[in-house]
């Protein structure tokens, strides 16, 4: 695939996206109630869920500390695994002089080099 074609694809999902999104939005508007009465109800609720899932910490103290703690060695963790891969990466890459030489230092060709065609396309 050239890349003007993968271009063209890349633009052609963008659209896309927004359609579905568009459609999402529709069809939440299409579900909510038109009687006044009904909308303060769902209003209600919808307050009542947002109180209940913010005051969640409030009502279950013991399960957010345990919650926070879990928390807090998942972070742990994952400071040591970027760590290691980092670690790893640096002594896995360093060449012969001891210095990391870059991947792409002097790798591309001068097809590489130029730029894409951003223009209209002459191509029918």
């Amino acid at each position: 695939m050239s890349t003007h074609e993968e271009s063209r694809s890349g633009l052609e999902r963008v659209p896309m996206s927004i359609i579905r999104i568009g459609i999402l939005v529709a069809v939440v508007i299409a579900v909510l109630p038109a009687d006044e009465q009904q909308q303060a109800r769902l209003y209600d609720r919808a307050a009542s869920a947002v109180h209940w899932t913010a005051t969640f910490c409030d009502r279950n103290g013991p399960t957010c500390e345990k919650a926070g703690d879990v928390w807090a060695t998942f972070l742990k963790k994952a400071r040591f695994g970027a760590q290691m891969a980092y670690e790893m990466a640096l002594k896995y890459s360093k060449s012969d002089n001891g210095y990391i030489t870059p991947a792409s230092q002097g790798t591309l060709t001068p097809h590489d080099l130029k730029p894409a065609w951003r223009g209209v396309s002459t191509d029918i």
